[in-house]
């Protein structure tokens, strides 16, 4: 099998995460990744895209990706700046959020965040997950 590679945008919202993730699906079928190397992948992309529609006022975010036989790399992109926080539900009144960035550690092998400033706004968010 041939690394499948492409790249998709989408409007950065949170109604539009389900089209990333029949994209993602879709891709991982294609190159035969296994159900929980797919399985994981949807998780941790999904987590970075809603990020990005929850977290920017970014209009569009993009997702490229590289997926053979030996790897799975996917990239969110957008305009936003990155503003880390240390995950702490108990102060958070509504006991949501704070979770993404962990469980997209928790999943794949290697997560890179590229951090979007003010001065230089765009972050993105690789994932990669080896097969195997």
């Amino acid at each position: 099998m041939d690394t499948l590679i492409g790249t998709r945008s989408f409007p950065a919202e949170a109604t539009h995460l389900h089209r990333v993730r029949s994209l993602i699906r879709e891709q991982a079928d294609q190159a035969a990744l296994s159900s929980h190397v797919t399985g994981d992948l949807l998780i941790a992309v999904s987590e970075a895209c809603a990020n990005s529609a929850l977290h920017t006022d970014c209009d569009e975010l993009t997702v490229r990706w590289s997926l053979g036989k030996d790897r799975a790399e996917v990239a969110v992109e957008d305009d936003g700046v990155f503003e880390p926080t240390i995950p702490m539900p108990e102060l958070n009144a509504d006991g949501r959020g704070g979770r993404g960035i962990p469980l997209m550690m928790a999943l794949m092998d290697e997560v890179t965040i590229r951090q979007g400033t003010d001065a230089a706004p765009g972050t993105t968010v690789r994932l990669v997950k080896y097969q195997g």
